[in-house]
């Protein structure tokens, strides 16, 4: 029986944040705030409307993941100085330290997930998805 891709790709989704929640046990964060946490170590004092837009994602989601992450202490909201309507995020210090092991944890559930692939098929995948991607934002 053929496997609908829909299907397979919620599959893959779906394993993803079981294998995330089990490796964030202690962290108080879900793999949301993970998500946002790692983009945050590469793009610091990036705005969250420039966060929604890159990240595809709607303004109310990220404004909500990035509290929580305030909430929890991981990171820091200034107002943007060319635009005080604005606020620039920053992971703090409790975050740089845990900063390794959630590069860790990201390698770990992408080799899970990828295992079968080789680097080939593991960029044409990419490509694919991000057509389909371009094609819905």
């Amino acid at each position: 029986m053929e496997q609908k891709p829909g299907m397979l790709i919620s599959v893959i989704h779906r394993k993803a944040h079981q294998r995330m929640a089990s490796k964030l046990k202690g962290y108080d964060i879900d793999a949301g705030q993970f998500f946002f946490l790692r983009y945050l170590f590469k793009n610091q004092g990036i705005t969250q409307e420039e966060m929604a837009k890159n990240l595809y994602l709607d303004k109310a989601t990220v404004s909500k993941g990035i509290k929580k992450l305030e909430q929890l202490g991981y990171i820091t909201r200034n107002i943007n100085s060319e635009d005080k309507r604005k606020n620039c995020v920053y992971p703090n210090e409790k975050a740089i330290l845990i900063r390794e092991n959630m590069d860790r944890f990201h390698n770990e559930i992408r080799d899970y997930l990828f295992h079968a692939l080789n680097k080939e098929e593991y960029r044409q995948l990419g490509k694919i998805l991000k057509k389909i991607v371009d094609h819905i934002v």
